[in-house]
């Protein structure tokens, strides 16, 4: 079973690499871990991923999930795309699961009250491009 270090270590890594990709203008934590106090030891990672409007979302994840495999032994359990957004859950050795969605910028915004930016912004906020 996954420990909570290796959780956050996990959010850490995925917060970096939409950092240094320029494909992407914001993100967010979702979910139980994205208000105080929320989750628990056994929560899962929901981050959320505003992508430039010019990019193909899926060549995005595609990158990603190879990243991940690559470097911590990700394994892709689904995917799925919900109107703009595309969802892809990975796993993890120790169960830790990543549930992963991407936007295109002009149309990424909260859909509940559970979100946490942690750089960028929603598509209607004022000064959003």
């Amino acid at each position: 079973m996954f420990t909570v270090e290796q959780r956050d270590a996990l959010r850490d890594r995925v917060l970096r690499l939409a950092e240094e990709d320029d494909r992407v203008v914001a993100a967010a934590v979702v979910g139980s871990l994205a208000v105080d106090g929320g989750g628990d030891r056994f929560s899962d990672l929901d981050l959320t991923f505003g992508i430039a409007d010019s990019v193909p979302v899926t060549g995005v994840l595609d990158d990603w999930t190879t990243t991940l495999a690559d470097e911590l032994g990700a394994v892709t359990l689904a995917g799925l795309e919900r109107g703009p957004t595309t969802y892809r859950v990975l796993l993890f050795p120790g169960a830790l699961q990543l549930d992963v969605s991407m936007t295109p910028a002009g149309q990424f915004r909260p859909y509940g009250p559970r979100l946490r930016f942690v750089f960028g912004q929603a598509a209607d906020e004022p000064g959003a491009d």
